[in-house]
C-alpha cells in the first residue's frame, strides 16, 4: 500500500478495492468529510450498522480498546467499519508502537479510518505523526487533502457551473474564491446559489459582487484597499460595518497585518532580484496566489521604509490589544488613521 491522492481513493471506493487501514488528514475539511462518508456508505450496510459501524472520539477512547474492537468479526457483512476521529498519536509513543504491532497482522474483515478533522496531523514536523503516517502507508493507505490551488478551484467552479446548466468564464471563476474564501464547501454552496439565480444564464462579476457573501478576509481586504488608496471615508465606512457585524477587532487587525506583510515580502523579493513566484518557495500561498498579485499591485507606490513603519504600527496595536484594557475598537480606529497618514506621507 502507499500514500495516495484523491483520484486513487475515489477509484478504490468505486471498485470496492478497500484497504484495512486509512489515515485521512490535511487542510481541506470538506473533502476529508466527503470521502469518509463515501467509505461508510460503501462499507456499512444500514440494516447491520448497529453491529458493524463503530465511531470513536480519539481524545476519549484508548487505542487499545479500538484495536480490540477491530479484531471482532462483522455480523452478516464482509467488513466492520471503525471510524476514529482525531486520535492524538502525538501524545504517546506507546500508542504509535501499538498501532505498528496491529498493522503487522490486521483483521482482514475490519476497515479502520483515522480521520483528522479538527486535530492537525502534522506529518512533517511531528515525529510521532510522521511515524504513524509512514506505518499506515506501508500496510494501508494515507491520503492528504490539501487546499486546492487557485487554478484547481477555478476548474472545479467552471465544471460545477456547467453541470448546473449555466456558464461562467475563467476570470470570474478565479475571482469567486477571492470574494467568498477558499473553503471548498463554502465555494460549492455559493456556486449552487448563483446558478439558481441565473438559471441557464451567465454568472458575471457583477452578479458575484451583488450576491456572493463576502468572507471576512475579503471585507478586510476592501478596508486595506481603501487605506492604501488614501480613501478615509470609505475605509471608516467598512470599519463601522465590521464593528456592526460584531467582528473581532483583533481578527480584523490580523488580516490587515497580513496584507502589509504580503506587500513587504513582495518588495523584499524585488529588492533581492527574485521574482514574486519565489515567495511560494518559502511561504504558503498555495490556493491563494491572488494574494501575491494583489500585493504587487498595491505596493507599487510604497517604499520598504513605509511598509516597515506600517508593520511596526500594526505590531504595537496588536501588543496593546493583548495587554491592556483599552477599547479594542478604538485602538483599531486609531491604527487605521495612522496607516492612512503613513500612506499620505
Amino acid at each position: 500500500m502507499a500514500k495516495i491522492v484523491e483520484a486513487e481513493l475515489k477509484n478504490q471506493i468505486k471498485n470496492n478495492d478497500f484497504s484495512n487501514v486509512y489515515m485521512i488528514y490535511g487542510e481541506e475539511g470538506y473533502l476529508k468529510e466527503l470521502y469518509v462518508r463515501k467509505l461508510k456508505e460503501k462499507l456499512v450496510e444500514p440494516a447491520f450498522a448497529d453491529f458493524n459501524f463503530h465511531q470513536y472520539d480519539g481524545k476519549k477512547i484508548p487505542l487499545s480498546e479500538i484495536l480490540t474492537d477491530a479484531d471482532l468479526m462483522p455480523m452478516m457483512s464482509e467488513y466492520s467499519f471503525l471510524l476514529v476521529r482525531d486520535y492524538p498519536f502525538d501524545r504517546s509513543k506507546d500508542d504509535v508502537e501499538l498501532l505498528k504491532s496491529y498493522l503487522k497482522d490486521v483483521n482482514e474483515s475490519a476497515v479502520i479510518v483515522f480521520w483528522y478533522d479538527n486535530l492537525e496531523a502534522d506529518v512533517k514536523k511531528n515525529a510521532k505523526f510522521k511515524a504513524v503516517e509512514s506505518a499506515i502507508s506501508k500496510h494501508g493507505v494515507s491520503v492528504e487533502f490539501n487546499r486546492k490551488t487557485e487554478s484547481e478551484l477555478a476548474r472545479l467552479i467552471v465544471a460545477g457551473v456547467k453541470k448546473a446548466g449555466c456558464t461562467i468564464d475563467n476570470t470570474n471563476a478565479a475571482y469567486l474564491p477571492y470574494v467568498v474564501g477558499n473553503d471548498l464547501k463554502t465555494i460549492l454552496n455559493e456556486v449552487e446559489k448563483l446558478c439558481s439565480f441565473v438559471g441557464s444564464g451567465e454568472i458575471t462579476r457583477k452578479i458575484i459582487d451583488e450576491l456572493a457573501v463576502k468572507c471576512l478576509q475579503a471585507r478586510v481586504y476592501d478596508l486595506s484597499k481603501f487605506i492604501l488608496n488614501g480613501k478615509s471615508d470609505e475605509a471608516y465606512g467598512v470599519l463601522r460595518a465590521l464593528f456592526a457585524q460584531k467582528e473581532e477587532p483583533i481578527v480584523i487587525l490580523s488580516v490587515i497585518s497580513s496584507c502589509y506583510i504580503d506587500m513587504y515580502r513582495v518588495k523584499c523579493a524585488k529588492a533581492c532580484a527574485r521574482g514574486e513566484q519565489s515567495l511560494t518557495e518559502y511561504f504558503n500561498y498555495k490556493g491563494r496566489e491572488w494574494l501575491i498579485r494583489n500585493a504587487v499591485r498595491d505596493s507599487k507606490n510604497l517604499s520598504l521604509e513605509n511598509l516597515r513603519c506600517a508593520i511596526d504600527t500594526l505590531a504595537a496595536t496588536d501588543e496593546k490589544m493583548k495587554s491592556t484594557a483599552v477599547d479594542k475598537n478604538l485602538l483599531l480606529e486609531e491604527t487605521v488613521t495612522k496607516l492612512i497618514a503613513l500612506r499620505n506621507g
